[in-house]
């Protein structure tokens, strides 16, 4: 009988030697799986136009000419290029302590931001030249922009802000053309009653780039037609 009992633990510790040798072969399998994952597949090239990213602008100023893009050429796995595109990557620039005028700034790879798994091989053109200059002050009168009309049988008795008047800031050259800042568009379409809302003012003219206040208070009156 202890011969027997004897047997009966040497084919349990056989069988758990084979359970061990399987794990180890699947560990192995997974671990070639994973190496070709990471290094085993072909490496590739892709060339791309990249968005100039600036940050650090100085508050008192304001970029004029930069250019757009900056041609990037980057490798890494070929199926990740696959799926890469121009949005992923960009060149970024802080402009802190930039003078008006011309500044150049030289490009290297720490200036390229984008996803990981990839290394950038050469910027085109190395150095770019992005131009500042002050921003010009003016005190602009503030109109409103209205659209549509009061129900019928009413009018606009009249429209006030509050303030009048605002600072706004943009390019030297193109300030001098502005004599006033319009508001966002004030729908007063059917009204029967006067109407008072805060509006933000419209800053996207050309060469704007900010006002003090950005938003104003307005009062359209609404009065009936006389018979």
């Amino acid at each position: 009988m202890s011969s027997f009992k004897g047997d009966k633990r040497n084919k349990g510790g056989r069988g758990g030697i084979f359970d061990h040798a399987a794990l180890k072969l699947l560990a192995l399998i997974f671990a070639v799986a994973l190496w070709y994952l990471v290094v085993g597949e072909k490496s590739s090239e892709v060339g791309l136009m990249a968005q100039l990213a600036l940050k650090g602008i100085p508050k008192e100023m304001i970029v004029t000419r930069t250019p757009m893009d900056v041609e990037v050429r980057v490798a890494g796995r070929g199926g990740f290029l696959d799926n890469l595109s121009p949005s992923d990557v960009k060149v970024a620039l802080d402009l802190g302590g930039a003078k008006p005028g011309v500044n150049t700034y030289r490009l290297e790879a720490a200036n390229v931001k984008g996803p990981r798994g990839i290394k950038v091989l050469t910027i085109r053109p190395s150095s770019v030249n992005i131009t500042l200059e002050r921003l010009a002050k003016k005190i602009l009168k503030v109109k409103v922009k209205i659209r549509g009309a009061p129900a019928k049988g009413y009018k606009v008795k009249g429209i006030i802000t509050e303030p009048a008047s605002v600072e706004v800031f943009g390019k030297k050259r193109i300030m001098r053309r502005y004599k006033s800042v319009s508001t966002e568009t004030l729908d007063i379409s059917g009204a029967k009653d006067d109407i008072a809302e805060s509006i933000h003012l419209d800053l996207s003219k050309k060469g704007l780039s900010g006002a003090d206040p950005d938003s104003v208070k307005v009062r359209v009156d609404i009065e009936k037609k006389r018979p």
